[in-house]
């Protein structure tokens, strides 16, 4: 069960930010959305909402968002499909909190995992194409109070747009 909670404690550790670090060779570090690119410029969200043209030449790197989150995500998603695979055999006979123990590794592990991946995704996309044609994909994640048409087990629902 420490293991369980460490690793969810990691998971929500990540800092789950939609902001890209860009390094940049003669300036000051600096946290944005990356909203657009082309050849010359990349185009970030500044400050005041409005975007700003930042050129390629002055780009060291870029950190995208998302990257953290998609591996601890998929680590433990891995983890919950081994426990799922272990497990599932005994929910029958150990009852609904065995099962929800089995469960809740990969339940939590799976919609992390698809929310870093695409955020990563989505911020790589925006810096290569238009700051009027670029789209960035976002995902949500809702719980629900009943899961299975039953009140008592906790459940969540999520979709996005990518």
């Amino acid at each position: 069960m420490a293991m369980k909670l460490s690793i969810l404690g990691l998971v929500f550790l990540t800092g789950c930010g939609t902001t890209a670090t860009i390094t940049r060779v003669n300036g000051p570090t600096l946290e944005a959305d990356v909203v657009g690119g082309d050849a010359m410029n990349v185009y970030v969200e500044g400050p005041s909402g409005v975007n700003e043209a930042i050129p390629r030449s002055d780009i060291k790197d870029i950190d995208h968002p998302g990257s953290t989150a998609g591996v601890l995500g998929g680590v433990l998603t891995a983890y919950g499909a081994l426990n799922v695979g272990v497990g599932l055999p005994r929910c029958e006979t150990e009852g609904a909190a065995f099962c929800t123990g089995v469960f809740l590794p990969i339940s939590i592990g799976l919609p992390v995992m698809i929310w870093g991946i695409a955020t990563n995704v989505g911020s790589r996309s925006a810096a290569n194409e238009s700051p009027t044609t670029g789209q960035r994909g976002s995902l949500f994640v809702v719980p629900t109070h009943q899961f299975a048409g039953r009140p008592d087990t906790p459940g969540v629902s999520f979709g996005g747009t990518f």
